[in-house]
């Protein structure tokens, strides 16, 4: 009776673990990917060649949400830095 058991029972389990394993492996992976930190500065000037560190914490990935000063969505809208130093690019809050 426990052999039949067993042998009914003992893949299922296996199964059920092995599932469990490749959620809990995905999920890992997508924590990993962290978001892309970038400095926040107002842009002081329309061109983006004159601006003013702030300290906000932003990031490069869209999350839908503009990064602001004080990350208050009523503040003024902060940018972060191109290759040329300018600071142009849009980047979001965490």
């Amino acid at each position: 009776m426990k052999s039949k058991f067993a042998k009914q029972v003992l893949p299922v389990a296996v199964f059920a673990l092995a599932i469990a394993g490749a959620f809990t492996t995905n999920a890992m992976n997508q924590r990993s990917k962290a978001a892309t930190p970038a400095q926040g500065y107002l842009k002081l000037n329309p061109q983006g060649s004159n601006c003013q560190e702030q300290d906000d914490e932003c990031q490069i990935e869209n999350t839908g949400n503009v990064c602001t000063v004080d990350l208050n969505p009523t503040g003024a809208q902060l940018f972060g830095k191109n290759s040329a130093g300018n600071c142009v690019q849009t980047i979001y809050r965490p």
